[in-house]
């Protein structure tokens, strides 16, 4: 083979590796998420990545720590609805380098990251998703908390609890502040917890009572409005259809007026 095209060779052979070398991460891979996953699956993935992955987990793992940041970086990255428009645009090259350059402890990740993200009965919202939420018509308690505050961590069982309890009465959220400094800021929020029920259209009431189970729902239920529909023979089956199609549930009390005894009376729930 003559030596000019087997020069030619290596040089193809190293442009080649070059390339495939240099080609970005995908962020979406490294998270093993799909590029329609919500900010909520996305911290729940990083999450477990990062209590496995973390160099503090891996001290016998001399790359361990580049490893990490570049999971870091791209939780960073697609966790702020700005930056992953950004990416999903332009890819890494729309980004600030400094990006995801520095993380926590693996101690943070386990017992103060996300507090309340594998709760399905709490919905943790961002600034994202925050203004559609609390204006979409629906009632809804939100829990502004910060990580690293211990009064937050007393609270969340009993959050947890109530938000059991209420569920499908009111919507329950958690806003983390440590994430979403710029929100927090800007719906006054100067101290954690921060328990605030919102109604579209109205001023954001404070819950300032002790902080139990009892006194949260009496706080709550203080802000629900309910309809009393008569039911009789002529509009009974006409009601029940709506209420199925509205996807509402309904309370239906069957009462005996048998020598005016209203007190003893049957109860189911229709949804």
């Amino acid at each position: 083979m003559p030596v000019t095209l087997t020069l030619s060779l290596v040089f193809v052979f190293a442009v080649l590796l070059a390339a495939v070398c240099a080609k970005e991460s995908d962020y979406y891979e490294l998270l093993g998420v799909s590029r329609e996953a919500t900010t909520r699956e996305i911290r729940q993935a990083f999450k477990k990545l990062a209590l496995t992955m973390h160099p503090d987990k891996n001290p016998g793992d001399s790359s361990a720590h580049e490893k990490f940041l570049k999971v870091n970086r791209a939780y960073e990255v697609l966790k702020d609805e700005d930056l992953r428009k950004k990416y999903d645009k332009y890819g890494e090259k729309g980004l600030d380098e400094q990006q995801g350059g520095r993380y926590e402890s693996w101690n943070f990740y386990r017992y103060d990251f996300g507090i309340y993200d594998d709760d399905l009965e709490i919905i943790t919202l961002d600034s994202g998703d925050f203004e559609a939420a609390v204006n979409s018509g629906e009632i809804w308690f939100v829990n502004f908390y910060f990580p690293r505050c211990s009064h937050c961590h007393q609270l969340a069982p009993t959050w947890r609890e109530f938000a059991k309890e209420m569920d499908g009465v009111i919507r329950i959220g958690a806003v983390n502040c440590g994430d979403n400094n710029h929100l927090c800021r800007r719906k006054g929020i100067n101290s954690y917890p921060s328990l605030y029920i919102y109604r579209a259209g109205q001023r954001p009431e404070k819950f300032t009572g002790e902080r139990n189970r009892d006194n949260l729902v009496r706080f709550s239920m203080q802000f629900i409005t309910t309809k009393v529909t008569e039911l009789w023979q002529g509009n009974v089956f006409t009601e029940i259809e709506n209420a199925f199609s509205s996807g509402l549930g309904w309370l239906i009390t069957f009462c005996s007026d048998t020598g005016g005894n209203k007190h003893s009376c049957q109860c189911k729930t229709l949804g």
